[in-house]
């Protein structure tokens, strides 16, 4: 298994790329050995079907608004998780989520993964390497088997490795705001601040909390202010994905919340202000959401340009 964020250091990682099926296919793992950071690309290209940027720039993508904000909405949202998973019955933790592939025990172990990844590149980042490991990665089979090397997990076996890996981050974000958010840090779409990197992995735990609770008929408590963080990223990333060269002006309700999104010279600025010319979305919050990673979702009014925006960048996460 891994070793906790706040353990790992360059002697401790390797980088590996796994086979899976008999078509010869390799996806990116890391695991815990007694090794220099390195990578093994034998037999594929390691070519990713998201973009990636791991140039000196980075990911071109700058969100407005002040870079402790995705920590904190980080840290009330795995608490309230957490929370909630408290609660739940051991055997409901067999029960379904919005991911087919995943059962209750398989999705909080996913979350625990990528919490584990979060803290190692903030560990790394703020030792002054930003880390290169997920270069390759695609949202399906990567996500699935660094999730198994956790291995089979009992529901108190999942809730104690997504409580220790989270308390491991939150040491880590503690360092990142001494070292300061700008520090460049990991995330799929490559490297890019490390206030990034968080929201990144706030807005994936944000979906997945909706993915518990809707097929138990039950809602997450909308926090407004993880609520704006969560969106923010979200768009800002959809347009760089999907290289879109489409300004938008979102306004959300429920909660009421209106985001710009300017594409210039190749660079996607997310900010309170909208950009002349910008195609317009309306609907709720979680439509927007779940439309733009694939899921079923509401009604959204719209330019027929931002909605392609959404569509283009959900088909690429449903695959």
């Amino acid at each position: 298994m891994p070793v906790l964020a706040d353990e790992v250091d360059e002697q401790k990682c390797l980088v590996c790329w796994w086979p899976i099926g008999s078509s010869g296919d390799r996806i990116l793992l890391w695991v815990s050995v007694d090794a220099r950071e390195r990578r093994i690309c034998e037999g594929y290209s390691g070519v990713s079907p998201i973009r990636q940027f791991y140039d000196s720039e980075g990911v071109p993508l700058r969100i407005d608004g002040p870079p402790e904000e995705p920590a904190t909405a980080w840290r009330s949202q795995r608490a309230r998780v957490r929370s909630w998973l408290e609660s739940l019955p051991d055997p409901d933790w067999a029960g379904a989520t919005r991911c087919g592939l995943w059962d209750v025990t398989s999705l909080v172990r996913h979350l625990a993964s990528g919490s584990q990844f979060l803290g190692y590149t903030l560990h790394r980042g703020a030792a002054g390497t930003a880390t290169t490991l997920l270069q390759g990665f695609d949202p399906h089979a990567t996500v699935q088997a660094a999730a198994a090397m956790l291995g089979e997990m009992t529901p108190a076996a999942a809730r104690e490795a997504m409580a220790a890996m989270d308390a491991a981050v939150d040491r880590e974000l503690e360092t990142m705001a001494r070292a300061g958010w700008s520090t460049m840090a990991e995330a799929p779409p490559g490297q890019l601040p490390a206030h990034l990197s968080v929201n990144h992995f706030l807005f994936d735990s944000w979906v997945h909390e909706y993915d518990l609770m809707v097929p138990r008929g039950e809602r997450p408590y909308v926090d407004v202010r993880e609520a704006s963080v969560v969106v923010r990223y979200l768009l800002g990333l959809a347009s760089v994905t999907t290289a879109s060269e489409t300004p938008l002006d979102v306004r959300l309700c429920d909660p009421e919340i209106r985001v710009g999104v300017d594409v210039a010279n190749g660079q996607v600025r997310v900010a309170p202000s909208v950009p002349s010319r910008a195609a317009v979305l309306e609907g709720r919050l979680v439509d927007v959401v779940d439309r733009a990673t694939g899921r079923e979702a509401g009604p959204i009014d719209g330019d027929q340009r931002a909605l392609a925006v959404l569509d283009t960048f959900g088909a690429l996460l449903a695959g």
